[in-house]
């Protein structure tokens, strides 16, 4: 069922080399979002209903046909434990008629060592972070769980270098030094970096989407080197957005130019479902949300 509530955020976009003197009528581009359906054939517990997800992933994807999209991204956390989950998830995403595009959540991690190296491929990923560019718009799809101490088998260099940087996040005191949270690493921070300058020179905006929120500051469920992320992305005005999951419960703030959205997730409820469609203007971004999550206007409209 829609939700009635409308969120409307009056903050301008910089789109780059794009005149917005008179609002557009038509977007440039129409995507889904879904985000934590976190499916598990496991009883309710925290709130979350597990096997619910499987029934309302697949209303979502039969909405979501019905609309012109691009693509559908989902936000992380496709299962909730268990790499069998997966042979109940992905059927229903294969239905979509849209290009699906996934991002890595910490709980799709939440299998045995010896099938840590197989989630990628079930998802559907060759790499855990890419870029697809549609028209002026460049779309970054982010891996948070780049530095996730369960991301890897035990016994993988990653695995140790990962629990160190978890130890120094402790030793500082932050939050968001749980070990459900992860970081981007050195290699992924360069390839974004370059992304952004990619986009200037192209004359495209830029959406981010990650697992992880990155503010507000001090939130527990933030990605480790959230501060970094967020002063890289403040360097370039045609970041418009970064949407992430992640915290259930949802959230939306601001840093310069660029609207921060974090998106509810589906598993959250008993009956309640929570996706959303996006439609992407010149002048702004319009976020339409259906069951838990509400719509928004992020621009100067």
């Amino acid at each position: 069922m829609k939700r009635r509530n409308f969120l409307k955020i009056t903050m301008p976009l910089a789109l780059v080399g794009r005149s917005t003197a008179t609002p557009a009528t038509e977007p440039d581009i129409t995507f889904g979002v879904i985000a934590d359906p976190q499916y598990a054939d496991a009883e309710p517990k925290w709130g979350r209903f597990y096997r619910n997800s499987l029934a309302k992933l697949s209303a979502a994807v039969t909405d979501l046909n019905t609309r012109p999209l691009e693509f559908v991204v989902t936000l992380g956390d496709l299962i909730d434990r268990d790499f069998a989950s997966f042979a109940a998830v992905m059927p229903i995403y294969a239905n979509l008629k849209a290009p699906h595009f996934p991002v890595c959540g910490n709980h799709d991690f939440e299998v045995a060592d010896a099938d840590k190296g197989k989630v990628l491929g079930v998802m559907g990923l060759e790499k855990a972070y890419y870029s697809v560019t549609r028209q002026s718009w460049r779309f970054l799809f982010v891996d948070g769980t780049d530095t996730g101490v369960w991301r890897y088998a035990a016994g993988d260099v990653r695995a140790a270098a990962a629990k160190a940087m978890l130890e120094k996040a402790r030793e500082a005191k932050l939050p968001n030094a749980q070990e459900y949270n992860a970081g981007i690493g050195k290699v992924q921070m360069e390839w974004i970096a370059a992304e952004m300058e990619a986009a200037k020179a192209a004359a495209q905006s830029v959406i981010v989407f990650c697992h992880y929120p990155v503010i507000p500051a001090g939130d527990p469920h933030n990605l480790w080197n959230s501060v970094e992320l967020v002063a890289l992305i403040a360097k370039h005005p045609h970041a418009v957005a970064y949407m992430n999951g992640h915290n259930h419960k949802g959230n939306y703030g601001k840093s310069g130019g660029c609207h921060y959205v974090n998106f509810k997730g589906m598993v959250e409820t008993e009956k309640e479902t929570a996706y959303s469609m996006v439609k992407c203007f010149p002048d702004r971004i319009e976020i339409d949300g259906y069951g838990l999550e509400p719509d928004r206007e992020l621009g100067n409209t």
